[in-house]
């Protein structure tokens, strides 16, 4: 009996795939990245009240609502991502039970420890104010059943596996209802009866509640990488370069204006301009965009123009995003992306760079956060 519960909940599962028609919006199949958040955000509270089924010895021949009894469950939680949040739950009341031609109950509290899995988000794209969502539900637990002398019930503990399916309905960004069934397995004796060749008792409870979400709600998604920064970083170093030509040009045009003088005759040498390049990272990535690749060429080519230079690449991470210690990873994972390809796509010595990883403890554009999520090439 109890196999055919758990079976049940599991066939009943598909259901949530058909709740709601998604139109495809075109915009989504570009590639997204989801905003950093931190550990104080997405959390919720649940309140939960309903109805309990004992599946125990005997049970067929007690009627239906003998059998039912009241069930109530208070739970915090968080979700970590649009697809798997965790959940600790404190419940219980009382399982009715059958013997000797009558009805008894025990009460009990149990303690659980649950996985969610927002089966909407697995499967469909995120939206975060889709009206429903299905929420899987894998967890273990703790069951205390309590002694009462009046019926001659001892104490009983037992640890109790679950799985089940709950049913969000979004009212706001803050608050929501859901229809849950859950199903546990419990020890044969959790009732103070056991039969030979049945290893356990089991429960089938069915709640209805309503959940509010606190702190920073919901998910929000991001381009990996901003056009409007890139470009404007790029307009900025061409800048540079114009600024650095026409006083090039200003000062060959004064040296030709000073009156020649005769100078001894000695050997000179052309001295190599400094480089000048920076490759411009999504939020939270370490990727190179292929956009950033002319970049990273201008540099190689620099680097054969000039075999005795040597490029210094100082990686950082924009400081209102992530954690110092995220940052600093971060920053070390970018100078190694670009390092990587430095050597293995155009065969630049690994003698020739040097790395700087930074973090957030520098911030290179200060006036503008977006800008600091950059690797910048110098020359040695």
């Amino acid at each position: 009996m109890k196999k055919k519960l758990l079976l049940a909940l599991l066939a009943i599962a598909p259901l949530g795939l058909f709740a709601q028609n998604e139109e495809t919006n075109t915009a989504q199949s570009q590639e997204k990245t989801l905003k950093q958040y931190g550990f104080w955000d997405n959390w919720f509270i649940q309140g939960q009240i309903g109805g309990q089924y004992t599946f125990s010895e005997n049970h067929k021949a007690a009627s239906f609502g003998d059998k039912i009894s009241p069930n109530a469950a208070l739970g915090v939680g968080k979700f970590f991502s649009p697809e798997v949040g965790a959940r600790v739950q404190l419940g219980g009341w009382t399982s009715s039970n059958y013997m000797n031609n009558g009805t008894y109950d025990v009460k009990y509290l149990n303690g659980n420890v649950d996985a969610l899995f927002n089966m909407t988000n697995i499967f469909l794209p995120y939206k975060e104010d889709r009206v429903f969502n299905l929420i899987g539900i894998l967890g273990i637990g703790y069951v205390h059943g309590f002694k009462d002398s009046d019926e001659n019930l001892h104490a009983t503990n037992s640890i109790s596996p679950r799985i089940g399916l709950q049913a969000d309905f979004r009212l706001s960004n803050a608050w929501s209802v859901n229809l849950e069934a859950n199903g546990n397995l419990l020890r044969d004796d959790f009732n103070n009866q056991e039969k030979f060749g049945c290893s356990y008792d089991g429960t089938l409870n069915v709640l209805a509640g309503v959940t509010y979400r606190f702190g920073r709600r919901g998910f929000a998604t991001v381009n990996p990488a901003d056009e409007n920064l890139i470009n404007s970083l790029n307009n900025q170093i061409n800048e540079q370069r114009d600024q650095i030509k026409e006083l090039k040009a200003c000062c060959e045009k004064k040296q030709a204006a000073v009156e020649p003088q005769y100078v001894a005759p000695q050997k000179t040498e052309n001295k190599r301009p400094d480089l000048s390049a920076a490759v411009i990272f999504g939020i939270g990535k370490s990727n190179i965009d292929p956009n950033q690749e002319v970049n990273l060429y201008n540099t190689v080519q620099y680097l054969k123009q000039y075999p005795d230079a040597k490029v210094t690449i100082s990686s950082y991470a924009d400081k209102k995003t992530g954690t110092a210690k995220f940052n600093q990873e971060l920053s070390k994972k970018r100078s190694e992306s670009v390092a990587k390809i430095l050597k293995e796509k155009y065969g630049i010595a690994e003698d020739r760079i040097n790395i700087i990883n930074n973090g957030d403890k520098e911030q290179p554009y200060p006036d503008n956060n977006d800008w600091n999520r950059v690797s910048i090439f110098t020359s040695k």
